[in-house]
C-alpha cells in the first residue's frame, strides 16, 4: 500500500511523507493513539488534520488531502 500513497503524496508539494515502524517506535505510536496498523496522519502547522486507519481507501484519502491542501496550504 505505502507506494501507492507515496505516489498520490507526491502531488501535493508542500506534504512530507514519512512511515514510522510503529512497533520499533512505541513510544511515538503511543504518543499518538495508534492501536492498529497501518495509520495515515496528516498534519498541517502541527496539529492533527486527517487520521486514516487500517483500511484506506485511495480515492477518498486524495480527495480529503486536496480539499486540505486547497483550503489550508495555499
Amino acid at each position: 500500500m505505502l507506494p501507492q500513497v507515496e505516489e498520490v503524496i507526491k502531488e501535493f508539494r508542500q506534504i512530507h511523507f514519512g512511515i514510522i515502524d510503529a512497533d520499533e517506535a512505541t513510544e511515538i505510536a503511543g504518543h499518538f493513539g495508534i492501536f492498529t496498523v497501518p495509520v495515515l496522519l496528516l498534519f498541517v502547522h502541527g496539529k492533527e488534520y486527517l487520521r486514516e486507519a487500517r483500511i484506506v481507501h485511495l480515492n477518498l484519502f486524495q480527495k480529503k488531502i486536496k480539499r486540505i491542501y486547497e483550503s489550508v496550504l495555499n
